[in-house]
């Protein structure tokens, strides 16, 4: 029963935070949408900032898993890791449609409750992406020449910008269902054209 009003909680507080932003949802808003008993967000989460911080957490957590999954394959080659990375970028924001929300309000407008977890995430993200990128220049997979920071942050903003501004772009744009998919394969190989080392001296191993 308790991890039932747990998770009704995190249901309801998700898309009231997600559209209204952390301020403007008040506890008796979250109580009475989720028909419950004020004391259960002090009793659960310890307040409403605990119940923020628990949403963003579960909205970030996928991706997280994504990262520890690509990292811990052995097997995956640079390249493979992460074009695995961007197709589980597509799958999570299907399946989360706030999650884009909740990072571009974080990240243009912080609150002090949720500011960090996006620090931290974002922090792991890149880190994964420069290693990654770094490992793929030693094996000549990528170019010499990379800046390795630039081409993080630009693989980071071509895989979300897209899910950051759909709203937008559906007005003048008509998108099919499978839309996030084909936006991240074919961004994502553009993307990966660009940065490959063409030498003819290298064979590179395509994903």
């Amino acid at each position: 029963m308790e991890n039932d009003t747990r998770s009704k909680l995190l249901e309801i507080a998700t898309p009231l935070f997600a559209t209204k932003g952390f301020t403007a949802v008040s506890i008796r808003e979250l109580t009475d949408a989720a028909q419950i008993n004020v004391s259960a967000i002090s009793y659960h989460f310890n307040g409403k900032e605990g119940l923020y911080q628990a949403v963003l957490a579960e909205q970030l957590a996928p991706i997280l898993q994504a990262l520890q999954a690509a990292k811990s394959n052995a097997a995956l080659s640079p390249i493979e890791r992460l074009t695995f990375y961007a197709n589980q970028i597509a799958r999570i924001h299907a399946q989360r449609p706030f999650l884009a929300r909740f990072m571009i309000s974080e990240v243009t407008n912080p609150t002090n409750y949720g500011g960090p977890i996006i620090e931290a995430h974002l922090s792991q993200v890149y880190e994964f992406m420069k290693d990654t990128l770094q490992e793929g220049i030693t094996q000549g997979n990528f170019r010499a020449d990379l800046n390795l920071n630039y081409a993080a942050i630009s693989l980071a903003g071509i895989l979300n910008f897209y899910f950051i501004t759909k709203p937008l772009i559906q007005k003048f744009i008509p998108l099919k269902p499978e839309a996030n998919t084909e936006y991240v394969d074919h961004a994502f190989h553009v993307y990966l054209h660009g940065i490959m080392n063409h030498s003819p001296s290298k064979k590179l191993s395509q994903p």
